[in-house]
C-alpha cells in the first residue's frame, strides 16, 4: 500500500527500497579495496531466483485462483510473492555464494547488514511521516442515487469492509474490476465499496454500464478526500477494514483473485 511519488509517478515503497539497497551494495563493492568481480550480477541473479521461487510458492498456495487463468501466473503486478520463501531462498543462495567465492565473504559481512539497515531505516523513516490511520474516517460520500453514505453505516452487519479507490481512466483499476465483482459474490458476509476518485455520476454510470459491472455500493469522492486522508496519490488502492472499522491491511496496485484471497484470509 505504501508508495513514493517521484516526478509525477508513483513507485511502491518496498521494491524501491530493495532496489536502492542493491545499488548501495554495488557501490560498496566498487569503492572497496576488496573489490569482487561480478559481485553485483551475482547478487541480482540470486535475488531474481528468489523472486521466482517466492512466486511459485504463492501460486501453489492459491492454485485454485489460477485455474483457467494461467496467464495471471506471469502477471506479477499484483506483487504476489511469499515473503518467507523469498527470505529463505535468498539467504541460502547468499550463503552458497559466500562459500563458493571466498573473496565475497568479507564484503557480504559488511554490505548485507548495511543493506538490511538501509531498508529497515528507510521504511521506518517513511512510516514516521506517513503513519497508518487506526480506523476509517468520518467522511461523508454520495452513492449513485444521491444518498449520503459513511463507512460506519451498517458496518456491524458485515464481517469486514473492502474499500477500493479507483477511476475509470486508470487501466489497473479497470483490470481488477471483474476480480472485485467476483469477490463480492463469493463473500456475501463482507461489504465491498467502490469509491470513485474525482469523476462525476454520469461518467461512473456510463463506465459500469459499458463494462457490464454491478456492485452493491458505488460511492463518489469527487475531491479525492479519501486519498488525501490516506496520504496515497496512486490508483488503485484497496483497503481492508475489520467489522469495527480498524484498518487491517491494504494494497496499492492491481489486485489478482489470488492476491485478494490472501488479503481476505486475514480477515
Amino acid at each position: 500500500m505504501d508508495s513514493i511519488s517521484l516526478f509525477g509517478l508513483s513507485f511502491p515503497l518496498l521494491p524501491l527500497l530493495i532496489l536502492s539497497a542493491l545499488l548501495l551494495m554495488s557501490g560498496l563493492n566498487r569503492w572497496s579495496k576488496f573489490r569482487v568481480a561480478g559481485f553485483s550480477d551475482a547478487i541480482l541473479l540470486r535475488l531474481l531466483l528468489s523472486l521466482v521461487a517466492a512466486r511459485l510458492v504463492f501460486v501453489m498456495q492459491h492454485f485454485g485462483s489460477y485455474q483457467g487463468q494461467w496467464l495471471q501466473f506471469l502477471d506479477i503486478r499484483d506483487r504476489g510473492f511469499d515473503g518467507y520463501s523469498l527470505l529463505l531462498v535468498f539467504s541460502l543462495l547468499l550463503m552458497q555464494y559466500a562459500y563458493q567465492v571466498v573473496a565475497a565473504r568479507k564484503l557480504l559481512l559488511l554490505a548485507f547488514p548495511l543493506a538490511m539497515l538501509w531498508i529497515g531505516g528507510g521504511y521506518s523513516w517513511y512510516r514516521s511521516y506517513h503513519p497508518l490511520p487506526d480506523t476509517w474516517p468520518t467522511l461523508v460520500f454520495q452513492d449513485l442515487q444521491g444518498q449520503q453514505q459513511q463507512f460506519s453505516d451498517a458496518a456491524e452487519q458485515h464481517q469486514f469492509t473492502v474499500v477500493n479507490l479507483w477511476a475509470s481512466w486508470c487501466p489497473p483499476c479497470r483490470a481488477e474490476m471483474p476480480v472485485l465483482q467476483q469477490a463480492q459474490q463469493q463473500y456475501p458476509h463482507g461489504r465491498f465499496i467502490l469509491l470513485n476518485q474525482g469523476e462525476n455520476q454520469q461518467q461512473i454510470k456510463q463506465f459500469l454500464q459499458q463494462e457490464g459491472l454491478e456492485f452493491q455500493a458505488v460511492w463518489q469522492d469527487p475531491n479525492a478526500t479519501m486519498g488525501r486522508w490516506l496520504g496515497q496519490q496512486a490508483l488503485p488502492v484497496t483497503l481492508f477494514f475489520d467489522q469495527h472499522g480498524k484498518l487491517v491491511d491494504g494494497h496499492a496496485g492491481v489486485l489478482s483473485s489470488a492476491k485478494l484471497a490472501e488479503k481476505l484470509q486475514r480477515l
